[in-house]
């Protein structure tokens, strides 16, 4: 049996589901920004402008970049959106990314809980994701009551490049150990101020290049993520759980609290695993390859 997102004839498609322009803070115009990004192999981008009252970084409008659509390149209306009462972090502002938002969508009222703006979009349309976690050091409080988003970034290569704080499985690990239903995503979080693009990406599985169908695949955990490492297929055979990968040295298969197993050699392209003595209500995969360049599966539910 192929597990999602392989289990139709599907088309994958290259995405990044975060960046910026100069709408808000970005250092490249939309056009140069989707310039960069099909000239470097992506069907889609989302620029994500920040949305929130403070115009020093960010803007009170969702940018609406479809007139650069193309035939083989489309862009999707998103934003990251900001509201007060995050801990830890220099201006006390949440980070939510929102993809498929509709054009006017509201800035957060200045007393809005972060809750409900995830809400509010959420019933708006959007897929939203809790972006970078380690960057503004989310505490397991804070990341339960983010916990209904659709997933978490749980790469940032932004971050990762410009302040060794990309990561996000932590925080992805302790809400799948809560029971949480949620996907992965990695993110470039472009600015083009510094080298941050084309460092982690989507690939979506849906039936045609459109806004509406990788909107809903991506809702429905139809993608993986990647910093350029390729999972191409996964299958389980009764308790055998068969992983097919581009080239790797490490294939891991990792469940709730520390239980893991793993795969380790040279040039790997297939794992098998037997999930019989696997205590853990969910499981997901990392690829990595010899030059470090990984893939994450979005994680799979045991009782379904």
């Amino acid at each position: 049996m192929l597990l999602p997102p392989f289990d139709k004839s599907q088309r994958f498609y290259r995405g990044n589901l975060h960046g910026h322009s100069t709408h808000s803070d970005g250092v490249l115009s939309p056009e140069e920004v989707v310039n960069f990004y099909r000239s470097h192999n992506y069907d889609f981008t989302c620029i994500s402008d920040h949305l929130w009252s403070d115009k020093r970084f960010c803007a009170d409008t969702v940018l609406d970049a479809r007139h650069l659509n193309q035939a083989d390149f489309i862009t999707i209306p998103s934003a990251e959106l900001h509201c007060r009462g995050k801990a830890y972090a220099s201006d006390g502002l949440w980070h939510i990314v929102a993809n498929g938002l509709p054009l006017d969508f509201a800035v957060a009222a200045d007393d809005e809980p972060v809750d409900v703006m995830i809400r509010r979009a959420m019933e708006a349309g959007a897929y939203v994701t809790v972006a970078h976690p380690e960057w503004y050091a989310m505490s397991t409080s804070e990341a339960k009551t983010v916990a209904h988003a659709h997933g978490v970034e749980i790469l940032n290569y932004s971050c990762v490049i410009s302040s060794g704080r990309g990561s996000g499985i932590a925080v992805a690990d302790v809400l799948l150990n809560e029971g949480c239903r949620i996907s992965f995503t990695a993110t470039d979080d472009s600015h083009f101020e510094i080298p941050d693009a084309g460092g982690g990406w989507v690939m979506v599985a849906a039936d045609t290049l459109n806004a509406d169908d990788i909107i809903t695949a991506l809702k429905e955990g139809r993608h993986y993520s990647s910093t350029g490492a390729e999972i191409k297929s996964l299958a389980l055979e009764g308790k055998k759980l068969i992983v097919e990968t581009s080239p790797a040295d490490h294939i891991i298969v990792s469940g709730s609290g520390n239980t893991a197993m793993s795969v380790n050699g040279e040039g790997l392209s297939q794992a098998e695993f037997d999930l019989t003595s696997f205590n853990s209500p969910f499981f997901r995969v990392t690829v990595r390859d010899h030059l470090g360049r990984q893939a994450w599966s979005n994680p799979y539910f045991t009782e379904s």
